[in-house]
């Protein structure tokens, strides 16, 4: 008979063993129903009582891209050196930036925000910051209709051969969100820490990446090593594979589009290993 003094042993965990987190790509595909709750409850929540509503989506980016056209104009410099007007350059930037932007931070809170459901009953947790991309992604479709109207005022050809590319790009920064979110959000749940430190990372990485200027412009600027580092960064090498589907500027090169995929592939797996590592203990840390 044990005594009340024994020592309570370490708590064990006895579900499935995955140590890459790849099941719960299975796992998230069964429950797409309840994905798409979610993704319906956080748009709902987003818009309710706001008085402009889904114009809200429209209104971000133009803003944004007024604002950096009457900073560039004030300083009297250039953002871009590919003849190309800076406006539709911009916007794509501020469309790619607003996708990034608001899914890391909707999606880092989403585990902390409805901790009372995951303390209380069992479902994939990956559906709550996927659901918040989502919503990033409704939000991009949305924005992505100011395009047209921007290039044809500003006398902007589109590349109608090449325009269709620009699917597979944006899902590949959709990817790459998906990894980002999977690392955030569970370190988030542990360390409210990343919560503080995100709105300081967001503000350096649009200036780090080609959001208000044209990567062109930073080709000029470094040597082909650095430039080949700088865009190994997926954000900077997506938007300027944007540019060049819609636009026709410069693609990205070839060394730099590889480490960008090779990034994406990494911070992919290695989101769903930790997210499926920190899961196992969610509900008691949370």
């Amino acid at each position: 008979m044990e005594s009340s003094t024994d020592p309570i042993p370490p708590m064990k965990y006895y579900g499935p063993t995955d140590a890459f987190g790849f099941g719960q790509i299975a796992e998230i595909w069964q429950n797409r129903e309840l994905l798409y709750s979610f993704f319906l409850r956080d748009l709902l929540i987003r818009y309710r009582q706001v008085l402009v509503g889904v114009m809200w989506v429209l209104l971000q980016p133009l803003m944004g891209m007024f604002i950096f056209m009457g900073l560039f104009f004030v300083l009297g410099t250039k953002a871009g050196s590919s003849g190309i007007a800076y406006a539709p350059i911009v916007l794509t930037g501020m469309l790619c930036w607003q996708l990034v932007s608001s899914s890391f931070r909707d999606a880092t809170g989403s585990l902390v925000n409805y901790r009372h459901v995951v303390t209380k009953i069992y479902f994939p947790r990956m559906l709550l910051p996927l659901a918040s991309l989502l919503c990033a992604v409704f939000d991009l479709a949305i924005g992505s209709l100011l395009l047209l109207p921007i290039c044809w005022i500003t006398g902007t050809a589109i590349y109608w051969s090449t325009i269709w590319l620009a699917v597979p790009i944006m899902l590949w920064l959709v990817l790459f969100c998906a990894g980002c979110i999977a690392w955030l959000s569970a370190l988030n749940a542990h360390y409210r820490d990343v919560g503080y430190a995100l709105p300081f990372i967001l503000q350096l990485g649009m200036f780090v990446s080609p959001v208000v200027y044209d990567t062109q412009r930073v080709a000029t600027l470094l040597t082909e090593r650095w430039l080949w580092l700088y865009e190994a960064n997926p954000i900077a090498t997506c938007i300027g594979l944007l540019r060049w589907a819609l636009l026709g500027t410069t693609a990205p090169s070839v060394p730099g589009m590889v480490a960008a995929a090779l990034a994406t592939i990494a911070i992919c797996i290695s989101g769903l290993a930790w997210f499926q590592h920190a899961d196992q203990q969610l509900a008691d840390r949370i």
